[in-house]
């Protein structure tokens, strides 16, 4: 695990357990802020992060901070896949979202950046977010995600 304090962010190789990584941090004074830790805790980060990171703390409490700063990763046709960890608007299309939720279906993380905080630190909070989290989506959208996902598969 490396940790980079000053950014508030941990690499954590994806074969990594979330408890395992959770005590490593908690020495450090620093937790990935997981509710229902112990529902996880046997999860790989790479299996957490592809079922869409539950009990992570809700993005919508502060839209600027992300869970995923950046991460390495192994496509579903061979080929790695490296978004360096940086502040998710200065980094073009979101390709971490081929990972996270996706179920393993787009690639697998070899390691990740994740955001941490200081044991006991406040969480930012804002107002209530009030719009459906995960509407159905569009036509469009459908085929985008099947067009990725051949793409994705050819060799």
């Amino acid at each position: 695990m490396n940790i980079d304090r000053q950014s508030l962010l941990a690499e954590i190789a994806g074969t990594t357990l979330i408890g395992d990584a959770e005590d490593a941090l908690r020495c450090e004074g620093l937790t990935l802020s997981i509710e229902s830790l112990a529902d996880h805790e046997g999860l790989t980060i790479d299996a957490w992060l592809a079922e869409g990171a539950p009990g992570a703390l809700d993005p919508w409490r502060d839209p600027a901070d992300h869970l995923v700063a950046g991460l390495d990763a192994t496509l579903a046709n061979g080929e790695a896949l490296s978004v360096r960890p940086a502040p998710r608007r200065a980094v073009g299309p979101d390709l971490v979202a081929l990972v996270i939720g996706m179920r393993g279906r787009f690639a697998t993380v070899t390691s990740a950046w994740l955001r941490v905080h200081p044991v006991g630190a406040r969480k930012p909070a804002t107002a209530a977010f009030i719009h459906p989290r995960n509407p159905p989506l569009a036509e469009g959208e459908t085929a985008l995600i099947e067009a990725i996902a051949r793409e994705l598969t050819r060799r």
